[in-house]
């Protein structure tokens, strides 16, 4: 099961046009779906998705047939998108925009194979007994014949469980060993057994993994409907791999160096091939749909013109539903192009008019949090208020409705709550009194937070710089055991500040008292004990011109 991250720009591997035939009729989508053998897999599903949503949100989701045939019924909406998940494969995301109606359409899909790593060392284990967190899950043993095992007293008839570190990024997915298999609802599947005897052995054997690679995968055919190019198929292929290797690449780059910071990756070729699909092509929604494409890459670090952005701002009208496809890209487009007022004013005056729900959430997320840093409450009410009343129902609102919520106790200018723990090197307590009369900052965090670990190197410099200038840092840690901080301490990070590991016992509560809806979550606080900055302007480029203002340079 993928971890819940928030990402910028997420992936968007293609779109699917059909010509409506005026029937009026709902209709359906149906088709075939086949593995990378050339076979049905064990188990797969089809989900349906609100354009711009996630495979956490279906609207349906239907169990592929033994054959690999399915079929589902299209809601009565325009926009969908359509998620494909098998067991031992990996996911795919095919956008969905209907033109006016609702026409049935039959398509044939054959995934693609995960990628498995050539070895393991380490395989951890995750199940029903520890509500499957990652945060808990534990080591597998590795046995002479090189199987894995893991031993587990089952609550009931069945015991369920996921493994983790099968693949290069973190994500759980099932096992060899299994009685049948069942779906996540994350994106994945879990290994389901029977109860057999008090005490159970889960094993993994590496050799029974599935090993199919095909880079001619994923396909998709279209059997009968109305698809407005192949040059949809062509764009997602193409952005598929450069965007694969662009994750690989950088997780490689992450292990060897322990940090994002200075990774970099070559998208020219890609460019240039996206480049001459545009000026072959006489379709202006084509042309409109390779620029899109384009202005996702700079979220990736590419270097793309402001004329791109300029391009498809001003080709696009923001009433046009190709914005639903990824909602988050209409800010950062508009801003690139115009700037953030003149994108601001644009936005505001035709927020009634854009189709998309989620599109007009991410609008309104954006101007709470530009409030927010401001210290704007007014606005901050405002904006709180309308999310909450008219889109709770979008799935990423309750996220950021904790964040903005303007009688948070974890506020700029509240005083931060009593607290006092135990110091991880000291065994010393560490409590707002004794830090009392110091600027510092509290880091909730984990070392297997990645984007936790991206802010390492902007907390050590910053800490060098104004340590000696009544000046610290707190970090609290949701980590397993207190020994995964210990041992990352020894790497490249050495965080020479001070360290607090919450335990079972105290993180939920710790957790509710500081309103920690998502980590890493930094908060300064003044010597007086106040809050004077919060997350956003204590990350990145923001951390250190938020100390300057406070402690000079």
């Amino acid at each position: 099961m993928l971890r819940k991250v928030k990402w910028l720009l997420p992936l968007v591997f293609a779109i699917i046009f059909w010509q409506c035939q005026g029937s009026g009729n709902k209709g359906t989508l149906s088709g075939k779906i086949i593995g990378a053998d050339g076979k049905p897999p064990v188990i797969a599903h089809v989900h349906l998705v609100e354009a711009g949503g996630d495979v956490f949100h279906p609207f349906k989701s239907v169990k592929v047939n033994k054959d690999g045939s399915f079929s589902i019924t299209l809601p009565n909406q325009k926009y969908l998108d359509l998620y494909i998940t098998a067991a031992f494969h990996q996911q795919l995301e095919v956008p969905l925009a209907r033109k006016n109606d609702h026409q049935s359409v039959k398509i044939d899909f054959q995934l693609e194979s995960y990628k498995f790593k050539k070895h393991f060392d380490q395989v951890k284990i995750t199940g029903d007994w520890n509500d499957f967190a990652f945060s808990t899950a534990q080591p597998m043993h590795k046995e002479k014949d090189g199987t894995f095992t893991f031993q587990v007293k089952p609550k009931a008839d069945t015991v369920a469980y996921q493994l983790i570190g099968l693949l290069q990024k973190e994500v759980s997915v099932n096992g060899t060993q299994y009685d049948y298999l069942v779906y996540d609802h994350g994106g994945d599947y879990k290994s389901v057994l029977k109860k057999t005897d008090s005490v159970m052995t889960i094993v993994f054997d590496p050799k029974k993994l599935p090993r199919i690679y095909n880079d001619a995968l994923p396909k998709v055919l279209l059997k009968s409907g109305s698809l407005l190019t192949q040059d949809f198929m062509d764009i997602k292929l193409l952005m598929d791999r450069y965007l694969y290797n662009f994750q690989l690449a950088r997780l490689q780059y992450r292990q060897k160096f322990g940090t994002d910071q200075g990774f970099k990756f070559d998208f020219s070729e890609l460019i240039k091939a996206l480049e001459k699909k545009k000026q072959e092509t006489a379709s202006k929604e084509v042309k409109d749909y390779i620029d899109f494409q384009r202005v996702l890459l700079a979220g990736y670090g590419a270097q793309v013109d402001k004329a791109v952005f300029q391009e498809l701002a001003k080709n696009v009208p923001l009433t046009d539903p190709l914005w639903s496809l990824n909602p988050q890209i209409m800010p950062f487009v508009l801003e690139k192009a115009y700037g953030s007022k003149k994108a601001t004013e644009m936005m505001e005056k035709e927020f009634d008019k854009i189709p998309s729900k989620t599109a007009r959430a991410f609008i309104l997320v954006r101007s709470g949090m530009q409030a927010k840093m401001r210290h704007d409450t007014k606005k901050l009410s405002a904006i709180y208020n309308q999310l909450k009343s008219g889109y709770n129902d979008v799935y990423f609102v309750k996220y950021y409705l904790k964040m903005l919520n303007p009688e948070a106790r974890i506020t700029v200018g509240k005083p931060i709550p009593d607290f006092s723990f135990k110091e991880m090197d000291t065994g010393k307590t560490i409590s707002n009194k004794t830090l009392k009369g110091k600027f510092y900052i509290m880091d909730f965090w984990a070392t297997w937070c990645k984007p936790c670990l991206g802010e390492l190197p902007g907390m050590e410099k910053a800490y060098q710089k104004y340590k000696d200038k009544n000046f610290t840092i707190l970090s609290l840690s949701f980590d397993r055991s207190p020994d995964d901080v210990r041992k990352f301490r020894k790497g490249k990070f050495k965080m020479p500040w001070h360290h607090v590991f919450l335990d079972k016992s105290i993180r939920n509560k710790v957790g509710d008292e500081f309103e920690v809806g998502g980590i890493p979550k930094p908060i300064l606080v003044s010597p007086e004990g106040i809050i004077i900055a919060l997350e956003g302007e204590l990350r990145g480029e923001q951390l250190d011109q938020t100390l300057q203002k406070y402690l000079g340079k």
